[in-house]
């Protein structure tokens, strides 16, 4: 049924394209009779294109471009929409550069992947990309296959001038562990607030939950990155609880821009981590944690008994590794996040859509139409799916009990090497799609999808663009992530919040970044 239906959204825009061509005296295409779909059957195009693709969004740069006679992907593309497929896949590193030569030499790719929304926007500026606007309309699949702030990402001075790239994946990496073990010793519950989870850290501090009869384990480890930024690494979850976050974190409410690290909310977040810091709940090495691998060693060695890492951690091959660094297991288990006094619970913020599908202005009409066609099949027929996010059926996955399974982690490590070029297709997978993942401990797929209910919508401040006369840019940045670190450790009080709002504003110029941010917001339709 899924077929007929993205069918059917092909050739509404053959009648579209039709509609805007006939009043330029350019080329139209009849739909045939009969419906065409992704078994083999007549596209609904009879005319061949051409069509080249600037693939940088590749799962695996590395991997070889097959034949196209053993490429079933890119045949079923191709018999898709009628089209000759040329895919570039530039060496890991060297994109930007080749993309550029491209340009310079007038050798425009038709369809350009690229990774982030600057690209996009600088590209549109200098006049290489096309305007979609007046041809997404006829591919409502298409539009209805990503979310909102999806499309917003890829909007531009009012006009849409891409394609989201691929789904970016939530509600996994930044998973709540605990120690289910040391709960069951000290005869407690699985936290469920900020208060609760407090005592619960304390308790795994100062109440020998392994049981060895040392003062070896601590409530919590965070970090922070080499930059000095706490995003990602642990203390940024514990300030979701109190629905702010650190630097970059700018949301719109009332009409007006809200810079979550200024906002009130943020002191109280502060003040609770300060409180784990004075009651020694925080294991000291966190200041060198700056790197996941740290992290990670600190969750095998299992002397903490609070974290934030992957869920991943469940699969067997990181039980291995706790087990051959501890000598045991740890009873590790991911629970909801903490409910805030705000009532928030967030495990993360809905990645932004930094990559996109962009097309070249020297495309004609006819052919961008028929990039958005295959674009549509691409992402939204169903029965094509599995073959794009998976793999090849009867290799990769297979129809089990009625079911799809993916097969993927059964395969030999020369089978995965022999079929490397599937990842140049996998971006159609979605984000939160647990079979994509073919994970071996059922713990972590309930994981990831439990996951998914505490994903909060990406905040508007990521579609801003640095202000190139900003000078102060990088040193503002510098001073709110320093400034957060001593607040939360002591060694700034946090009754010098207010010196702090007042240096922002007088030595960082914190009024010409509203003034910055609000023309954006007012330009993206975000602030009347």
């Amino acid at each position: 049924m899924q077929r007929k239906a993205i069918t059917l959204a092909m050739l509404t825009a053959i009648v579209g394209m039709g509609t805007v061509l006939s009043g330029c005296g350019g080329p139209k295409e009849e739909p045939p009779a009969a419906s065409g779909n992704s078994e083999g059957q007549q596209s609904p195009f009879e005319t061949k294109l051409k069509i080249t693709m600037f693939n940088q969004g590749t799962f695996n740069a590395a991997a070889p471009i097959p034949p196209r006679e053993e490429d079933i992907q890119r045949q079923m593309l191709e018999e898709a929409v009628n089209i000759d497929l040329e895919m570039m896949i530039p060496q890991s590193g060297q994109a930007t550069t080749k993309l550029n030569t491209l340009i310079a030499g007038g050798d425009i790719p038709d369809l350009i992947f690229l990774k982030s929304r600057a690209d996009l926007a600088q590209y549109y500026d200098q006049g290489v990309l096309a305007d979609l606007t007046p041809y997404l309309d006829q591919f409502p699949e298409l539009q209805k296959r990503f979310s909102s702030d999806s499309w917003e990402a890829v909007t531009y001075q009012g006009q849409t001038i891409g394609v989201p790239g691929y789904d970016n994946v939530n509600g996994i990496s930044r998973s709540y562990f605990i120690r289910q073990d040391w709960l069951t010793k000290l005869n407690m519950e699985v936290p469920t607030t900020p208060d609760e989870l407090f005592e619960v850290m304390k308790a795994f501090t100062e109440k020998d939950p392994d049981g060895n009869g040392k003062n070896d384990t601590y409530g919590f480890i965070g970090g922070m990155n080499k930059e000095g930024n706490l995003q990602t690494y642990g203390f940024d979850s514990l300030m979701w609880m109190f629905g702010v976050n650190p630097p970059s974190a700018i949301d719109v409410k009332d009409n007006e821009p809200v810079f979550l690290y200024t906002d009130p909310k943020m002191k109280e977040a502060l003040a609770y981590i300060h409180k784990m810091m004075e009651a020694k709940v925080v294991d000291p090495d966190w200041v060198t944690m700056n790197t996941p691998d740290l992290l990670d060693q600190k969750l095998f060695k299992g002397k903490v008994g609070f974290m934030i890492r992957d869920a991943r951690r469940l699969e067997p091959d990181y039980q291995q590794k706790m087990k051959e660094i501890s000598g045991e297991v740890p009873e590790w288990i991911v629970i909801p996040p903490m409910t805030g006094p705000y009532g928030d619970q967030i495990v993360e913020r809905k990645s932004f859509q930094g990559n996109s599908w962009a097309i070249s202005k020297k495309a004609d009409k006819e052919k961008i139409i028929r990039i958005l066609s295959m674009l549509n099949y691409f992402f939204t027929d169903q029965e094509a799916y599995p073959n794009f996010a998976y793999g090849i059926k009867g290799i990769h996955w297979d129809v089990v009990d009625g079911k799809i399974k993916n097969k993927t982690s059964e395969l030999s490590k020369d089978m995965k090497e022999k079929y490397l070029w599937v990842d140049h297709y996998r971006m159609p997978r979605r984000g939160d799609d647990a079979e994509y993942f073919s994970f071996q401990n059922p713990k972590t797929a309930e994981a990831f999808e439990n996951n998914q209910k505490y994903v909060a919508p990406t905040l508007p401040g990521n579609l801003l663009t640095e202000d190139p006369n900003d000078s102060l840019a990088a040193d503002r940045q510098r001073y709110i992530n320093e400034s957060l670190v001593k607040f939360m450790t002591g060694k700034e009080p946090l009754s010098n919040w207010d010196n702090f709002l007042d240096t922002l504003e007088t030595k960082f110029d914190m009024q010409r970044y509203k003034e910055s941010v609000i023309k954006q917001f007012k330009e993206a339709g975000l602030i009347k």
